[in-house]
């Protein structure tokens, strides 16, 4: 009998979702419409890599200090809405404290209404006392040249790649990952992915994890 191989666990998977604008373009529906569809592949998402895939700490990024100042308020507030919708779902929460999934939000809320601020805290307080898995959903990091975007950036860099950093992090519908991140630790392995993230599957995390292990 052969030796079983042992592969190194990834405790820490950070994503970076694009390809809703494609998605929608693709399929010729509205902007709400794709926003409705990642909601649940995002649930779904949540899922696969954490429990299907026993990974302890999973990272995702979200709406944009730039997206949430430059895109027109007829856009915007939909994705808000379906975005806190998500949040407060029961069904949702259930998962989470179910299997001991703490989630936790960072960066820059100061471009969100209440109601979207207040749909995080609530789920924050409810995950507070999960202790195993750790969710972090990114909400307002800064991607530009401004001191803001900077500071932003640089604490993100900080609270994300210090503690435990990601050990892998993937990018969808080809956005180059140096796009986001100025620096990245030798030990992360990085995939950009040309799949549009409304269109990820089971399978495609399952691809991504064996790229991890190889």
């Amino acid at each position: 009998m052969g030796e079983e191989v042992v592969y190194d666990k990834l405790n820490h998977f950070l994503l970076i979702p694009h390809g809703i604008r494609l998605y929608s373009k693709k399929l010729n529906c509205s902007i709400i419409d794709a926003y409705d569809a990642t909601s649940i592949v995002f649930k779904d998402i949540v899922k696969w890599v954490m429990i299907d895939h026993d990974i302890d700490e999973f990272s995702f990024l979200g709406l944009t200090l730039n997206a949430m100042q430059t895109r027109s308020h007829e856009e915007l507030t939909p994705v808000i809405e379906v975005e806190s919708t998500v949040y407060e779902d029961p069904d949702f929460i259930e998962f989470l404290r179910d299997n001991d999934i703490r989630v936790q939000f960072y960066w820059n809320f100061s471009k969100l209404p209440k109601y979207y601020i207040r749909a995080m805290k609530n789920l924050e307080r409810m995950t507070e006392n999960c202790k195993t898995k750790k969710l972090n959903i990114l909400i307002g990091y800064g991607l530009g040249k401004k001191s803001l975007f900077e500071k932003i950036k640089k604490k993100l860099f900080r609270d994300l790649f210090t503690t435990n950093p990601p050990q892998l992090i993937v990018s969808t519908a080809g956005k180059e990952i140096n796009t986001f991140f100025d620096y990245v630790p030798e030990t992360t392995k990085t995939l950009v992915v040309s799949t549009l993230f409304p269109e990820l599957t089971q399978r495609d995390f399952d691809t991504y994890v064996n790229y991890y292990r190889d």
